[in-house]
């Protein structure tokens, strides 16, 4: 009986001196969550919506990267930029302020004036982003504009002068035959077309308001069309629904990699 005792002490001291040693210390739980809001549209295309596309993109590639603690895995669809830029509010909020004298809400630069102005170091509304961060469960919200959408389109100068060249030669010394054939020569273009986007991101602290980083890209989308002369054509110039959703998705990767850079060099450590 003695002996069994005096086993089980022994196992059970052991345990106590060798246990510590065996054991993985493990990380506390970062809070720091963030989630992103939808994209806000500052284009003249409404009905288009594209935020809401962009939104998704972004969203997807910042999950699939696996480097931020994102709360929720779907954009939060809230009206920001209404909440917090409503003009007429606004106005009437600074005129009340210099009514009473303080002339400084006139000339304040460090509360950003819309959310496409909303740089680096500025305050949104803390009122507003506290109260979305709150509801969330998130310490950062990372929030876009769309600042511009529009159709680019350019002639390949190296191929006209080419093609010019090798007109103007053909006439020279071709004859009527070479004349005709030297005015198809001068009048084939390479005409590059495409979907340009403009688009930016920015990670606002929540409890502040603070912008604690932000960033720009713009983005296109492009296709080709050799245009010889009123004879033929291979290629468009049109601009088609694949085009536009390239475009869309090549700004979704380039803003989305350029947070996630920032995210893994230290920049945006808490995120």
């Amino acid at each position: 009986m003695r002996k069994r005792v005096t086993f089980i002490v022994t196992i059970a001291f052991l345990a106590m001196v060798m246990l510590p040693a065996l054991t993985v210390p493990v990380k506390a739980a970062d809070n720091n969550y963030c989630v992103m809001l939808r994209f806000v549209n500052n284009t003249r295309f409404k009905r288009l919506a594209p935020e809401v596309k962009l939104s998704d993109l972004v969203m997807e590639k910042l999950v699939a990267s696996g480097k931020l603690h994102l709360k929720e895995t779907r954009p939060i669809d809230e009206k920001i930029d209404t909440e917090l830029y409503n003009t007429d509010y606004r106005a009437g909020k600074v005129v009340s302020q210099a009514e009473k004298g303080n002339f400084d809400a006139l000339f304040d630069n460090t509360q950003a004036a819309s959310l496409a102005e909303a740089h680096k170091g500025q305050i949104i509304s803390p009122a507003v982003t506290a109260r979305i961060g709150k509801a969330h469960g998130a310490t950062y919200l990372i929030q876009g504009t769309i600042l511009g959408l529009s159709r680019g389109s350019t002639e390949d100068n190296q191929t006209s002068l080419a093609t010019g060249f090798l007109g103007i030669i053909a006439g020279k010394v071709g004859g009527s035959v070479g004349e005709q054939v030297g005015a198809v020569l001068r009048d084939t273009k390479m005409i590059y077309s495409g979907t340009n986007i403009k688009c930016d991101l920015r990670v606002i602290h929540a409890s502040t308001g603070k912008v604690v980083w932000h960033k720009m890209v713009t983005s296109a989308s492009e296709q080709k069309k050799l245009k010889v002369a009123e004879l033929a054509s291979v290629g468009t110039d049109k601009i088609s629904m694949n085009l536009y959703e390239m475009a869309l998705d090549q700004a979704a990767q380039k803003i989305a990699d350029t947070l996630i850079a920032d995210v893994e060099n230290g920049k945006l450590a808490n995120l």
